[in-house]
Parts: C-alpha cells; sequence; structure tokens
C-alpha cells in the first residue's frame, strides 16, 4: 500500500469516527417521544407510538390482527404479526424437539462428570470461604446516605415520568380482603403522584376486570446519563464506594 493510500485510509477512518461521534451525541441528545394506550373487556386493544426525529414506529394489537407501522423518511411500511407469530412458533416447535435428544445427552454426561467433581467443589467452596472476608458494613445505612439515595431515584423518576398518565379501572379479586388491601394501597399512592385522571373502582357483585387508560410522554437520554453521573461521581457517593473499598 502506497503512502497516498495510507493516508487516504487514515483520513476516511478518521471521519468515519467524527461521523459515529456526533451520531452518539445526536441519538443522546435528540427527544424521543412515546404514547401509549389501552383497553380490556374481555380481549385487549393495545397501541403503542414511539417517534425519534425522522423515524416513526406504530404498533397496534386488536383481537382482529397484530401489525407493526414503520415510517422513515417519509418512506411507509406496513407489517402484520399475525403470519409472523404462527411461523415462529412452528419454527420454535422445530427446533425443541430436534434439540432435546442432544440436550438429554449432553445432561448425562454432565450429571457423571458433577459426580466426579463434587468433592473438588465442596474443597474449593471451602477454601473461598476461607478467603472471604468481606462483611457489609451496616453503618453506611444510615439517614444520610438514604436521603442521598433517594434524592437521586426521585431526580431520576421525574425525568422518566410520563407527561399524562390517565387510567380507568373497574374490576375485583374473588377473595374481598385483597380488594381493601388494594384500595388502602391506592389512595396512598395516589395522593403521591399528580395524576388526576386516575380512577379505580371495585365492583363487589362479582370477580371481573375492565379497564382503559393511556400515557405519553417525552424521553432525553443526556439528561438522564447526566443525571447518573453527577450521582456516581458526587462526593457523597464516592465516599460510599471507598468505605465498601476499605470494608473489604
Amino acid at each position: 500500500m502506497s503512502v497516498k493510500e495510507e493516508n487516504k485510509l487514515l483520513q476516511f477512518i478518521f471521519l468515519l469516527l467524527i461521523f459515529l461521534i456526533f451520531l452518539i451525541i445526536a441519538l443522546l441528545v435528540l427527544p424521543y417521544h412515546y404514547a401509549l394506550t389501552f383497553s380490556y373487556d374481555q380481549q385487549l386493544d393495545l397501541s403503542f407510538y414511539f417517534s425519534v426525529l425522522f423515524f416513526k414506529i406504530y404498533f397496534q394489537k386488536t383481537p382482529a390482527e397484530d401489525f407493526v407501522f414503520l415510517e422513515i423518511l417519509g418512506y411507509k411500511k406496513k407489517f402484520k404479526l399475525n403470519n409472523f407469530i404462527e411461523e415462529e412458533n412452528a419454527v420454535t416447535e422445530f427446533i425443541q424437539k430436534k434439540s432435546k435428544n442432544f440436550i438429554q445427552n449432553k445432561f448425562d454426561r454432565i450429571l457423571g462428570k458433577t459426580k466426579n467433581a463434587k468433592g473438588k467443589e465442596e474443597e474449593i467452596k471451602d477454601k473461598n470461604k476461607k478467603k472471604s472476608k468481606f462483611k457489609f458494613p451496616f453503618s453506611l445505612i444510615n439517614k444520610e446516605n438514604l436521603t442521598h439515595l433517594l434524592t437521586f431515584l426521585i431526580k431520576i423518576i421525574n425525568k422518566l415520568k410520563p407527561d399524562y398518565l390517565k387510567l380507568n379501572l373497574l374490576f375485583s379479586f374473588a377473595d374481598p380482603y385483597y380488594n381493601g388491601l388494594f384500595l388502602a394501597y391506592y389512595y396512598t399512592l395516589k395522593n403521591l403522584v399528580d395524576y388526576p385522571d386516575i380512577r379505580a373502582e371495585i365492583n363487589w357483585q362479582e370477580v371481573m376486570f375492565k379497564g382503559d387508560g393511556a400515557l405519553g410522554g417525552t424521553i432525553r437520554p443526556l439528561i438522564i446519563i447526566w443525571n447518573i453521573l453527577a450521582f456516581i461521581f458526587s462526593l457523597k457517593t464516592l465516599k460510599i464506594f471507598w468505605q465498601l473499598y476499605k470494608s473489604k
């Protein structure tokens, strides 16, 4: 390879790396929109929508058919999943039948080897028990560290929570005890979330389940990653890691 060809190859690799870096940054910065709706009354009817920039995907499940609708740069294509699922099940059944004897033979061989290696494994376990001196420092479980962790979890939940959430449920368990238990947790959690369109009712007459709902929002991966890195490299988290390291 000549010097000019090597230079051209290096330039191509360099430009490719720059392109990949900008592509990764763009994928992290771009907002991802999603929406989900469902209804259930003896049968499930569900639809899911996801989009980012020029890419859109729409999935729908109905009693009549299941399909996926794709749109990329204006190009649209619909895929029916009913036939695909039937073919996939047939292939899975064929593979299971063909692999049954193979797995059985392998199992018999492994079983024979296991009997011979059982004594060695027990010796290794005894050695590992002697070598293991790690004890979890329960002193780390204190108010300061728990507050630090809960603050981080609340931030992540606020970044991931949907922009809207609607839910209507009408159902009943076979045991009235579980109905009462559900209502107790339901009213407790409802006061903690800021979604007024959440309703759940118990039908005390019969065991049943009916419901419908919708949710949607936007996710920005870069913000999530930034919050995770800020938590990991914070002084409090590094102090916890250092204490864990010293306890080994």
